[in-house]
């Protein structure tokens, strides 16, 4: 018999640098890399028989005939077996279950077994080879059907090529070209091997073809966390696809690391870098193997297989008592806190993504303790996270759709006694989960970014609301529209907007955009410019809860503020605080000075209705007027006129403002008294 054993040789070594590859920590994920892992070691291990075989063969060791028959045995095998494992790869490479269905089995494995029922037979008939001894020399002979190994092969081909035609489209989208190639890469390899049966060539051929797969099909760059040589977030997720794929019950935890952005400004990126490894590092140790990952930035993800909830718990508190400890970095002492949380497969969620959305969920809120801390989900926390889902759920019905509920809640002009402005207010209503507060639906509505489709539907919504009041011949109120940094700094939010206002014949000064001050608090010249850029456009401008710090005055004197709410707990400061009372006031009186109306904010009792009423503001909104209506409910107070009796306002009036010159002569005189002590 005449092998090629130099062809073995570089073949087995090729197989053998797969199999190290392959091997490596972190590159078994998912079922697709187990079943080309397989692939690999049948082909070594038939490549390592080949080469024994040859040199049994080439020195006539008669005592071991029975192994090289054996290796010859295992090379017309691989014929048919390699085309079994390669349509399986072809099948999960593309539907990307982590699990193969009996019939897959069935269909691809049947010229397979077929293929061994002819080898069995052939130990007895020897109708496909035999190795014979003439002149105590071993020879190779290949019958009448050796051509039927062959035969199958073409035939497993024939399958995988049917598949390949079904699944075109699935090939196309995701760019993996290489299917088409191997067909003709076996077919030449067949070919090659059945001219010259007594020369062995298919496993070194088959050796090329799955370092061609690899260096396809295998990114090590797509898979591992070039800072720490862990996994990545998609390896992490192909690990949990083929673990949920099996049916195998785990823990699955993920650590994070509290406020780690100031560690970067503080010390810098480079150092910053290094704490993370370091800290990979130290999860590497404590962690099982092949199940860490980093999920980017200063998250790391733990795979904790068939692991109980107390061993869970035991590392997290392992890893908590380090946390309490400093990093040493570069000769740095660094203090950080985390976050740890876990989710168990089945018990609690059911898919890659219910783990992921459960894990985020959690992380909020452990974070909010600001401390090193973990937390198990449990029946609790899924109902909440289930209860979230939903609400995500309706508002995107609500983008949608456009169908929303919107109240509306009058504001009172203290100067026409009429009700002549309102604000618009997007309410979340359902069956099942009654009326759901904005303090709940706001932030999930911008965590999944419908928060600025949600303002443009709810702007359309008022501009119907306006046009209704046009077109029955009354006049018209302001209403203003609660906006979020994120729906101001959108993308021609002012262009969006304009065309809404066109679709009802409407001009820009019918909507007010209504600003909280925690817009100013980053990137202040990008939003003075955009305001500046709708306000040319003939939008006008509020500026809501004024007082809680992230605007001083100078820079809200430059800003084209129509009208300023005065934060609510000012004025209650103000009930009782004559210092704060004289500063609403001076601020009230430097306002209207430099053009920009006040609003009194918050107003929920006659008396706090007195105290604006002193302190001279243009505006009054609270529920002391109304709590927010409904559109028909609001309609009768924007067309109410002397909404207040106007000689007992009068009188109110000269009394409030004759006691208002008292208090301020009486805080003046108490403030001249202790300089004087002083």
């Amino acid at each position: 018999m005449k092998l090629n054993y130099f062809m073995e040789i570089s073949g087995f070594v090729l197989c053998l640098l797969l199999c190290f590859i392959t091997c490596a920590r972190y590159n078994l994920i998912d079922l697709k890399d187990r079943i080309y892992v397989k692939m690999v070691h049948v082909v070594t291990v038939i490549l390592g028989m080949n080469i024994l075989s040859f040199f049994i063969i080439h020195n006539n060791i008669l005592p071991m005939k029975n192994a090289s028959y054996i290796g010859i045995y295992l090379s017309f095998w691989l014929l048919v077996w390699i085309i079994y494992y390669l349509n399986l790869y072809f099948d999960e490479s593309v539907s990307r279950k982590n699990h193969t269905s009996v019939s897959s089995y069935i269909v691809y494995g049947l010229p397979c077994f077929v293929n061994l029922i002819v080898l069995i037979i052939n130990l007895v008939k020897h109708y496909v080879f035999d190795l014979t001894v003439v002149d105590s020399n071993m020879k190779v002979v290949f019958n009448t059907f050796c051509f039927a190994p062959y035969a199958l092969a073409i035939i497993s081909l024939v399958i995988y090529v049917v598949h390949l035609i079904r699944k075109h489209v699935e090939i196309s989208e995701r760019k993996q070209y290489i299917f088409y190639v191997l067909p003709i890469l076996f077919l030449f390899a067949y070919y090659i091997q059945f001219r010259y049966k007594a020369v062995a060539t298919f496993g070194f051929s088959c050796s090329l073809i799955l370092l061609l797969l690899y260096l396809y099909s295998y990114n090590y760059n797509e898979k591992i966390d070039h800072l720490t040589n862990l996994p990545n977030e998609h390896s992490f997720n192909k690990m949990l696809d083929y673990r949920i794929g099996n049916g195998k019950p785990m823990f699955v935890a993920m650590l994070s690391l509290n406020e780690f952005k100031y560690v970067n400004r503080e010390y810098g990126y480079e150092n910053g870098n290094l704490f993370i490894k370091s800290i990979g590092d130290y999860l590497a140790e404590v962690t099982p193997k092949n199940c860490l990952a980093r999920l980017g930035g200063d998250q790391f993800g733990v795979i904790f297989d068939g692991a109980s909830e107390d061993s869970v718990r035991e590392w997290m508190e392992k890893i908590i008592t380090r946390f309490e400890e400093p990093w040493h970095i570069n000769k740095i002492e660094h203090k950080l806190s985390v976050s740890v949380t876990g989710v168990s497969y089945p018990e609690m969620a059911g898919s890659t993504n219910d783990i992921h959305d459960l894990l985020i969920f959690l992380n909020k809120q452990v974070k909010k303790k600001k401390q090193s801390q973990f937390i198990i989900c449990n029946d609790e926390f899924k109902e909440k996270m289930n209860r979230k889902i939903k609400i995500t759920s309706i508002l995107k019905e609500v983008m949608n759709s456009g169908n929303m509920f919107v109240e509306y809640q009058p504001i009172y002009d203290s100067v026409n006694n009429a009700y002549t402005r309102g604000e618009a207010l997007f309410r979340l209503k359902d069956p099942v989960l009654n009326d759901i507060s904005p303090a709940e639906f706001f932030p999930i509505a911008e965590e999944h970014g419908y928060v600025i489709d949600i303002g443009y539907v709810l702007i359309d919504k008022v501009c119907q609301y306006i046009k209704f009041f046009i077109d029955s011949g009354d006049k018209a109120p302001v209403i203003s529209v609660n906006f979020s940094r994120q729906q101001l700094m959108a993308e021609n939010v002012g262009e969006k907007i304009m065309g809404i206002l066109k679709k009802y014949n409407l001009k820009p000064e019918y909507i007010a955009i209504e600003l909280p001050e925690e817009v100013f608090s980053v990137r202040y010249e990008h939003v003075k410019e955009r305001i500046f850029e709708m306000h040319d456009m003939g939008f006008r401008f509020y500026l809501d809860g004024f007082g809680t710090g992230f605007l001083d005055v100078s820079h809200l004197m430059e800003l084209p503020f129509d009208l300023i709410k005065i934060n609510k707990s000012m004025i209650r400061e103000a009930e009782n605080n004559d210092t704060i009372y004289l500063l609403v006031s001076a601020m009230t009186a430097v306002f209207e000075e430099n053009g920009k109306k006040i609003l009194g904010d918050g107003i929920e009792s006659e008396h706090l209705k007195e105290i604006t009423d002193m302190l001279f503001m243009d505006y009054l909104q609270g529920y002391y007027f109304s709590a927010p209506i409904s559109e028909e409910e609001a309609r009768k107070f924007f067309l109410m006129t002397d909404v207040f009796d106007e000689k007992k306002m009068d009188d109110n009036f000269f009394d409030m403002k004759e006691e208002s010159v008292q208090d301020i002569l009486a805080a003046l005189q108490v403030d001249e008294e202790e300089q004087t002590e002083g």
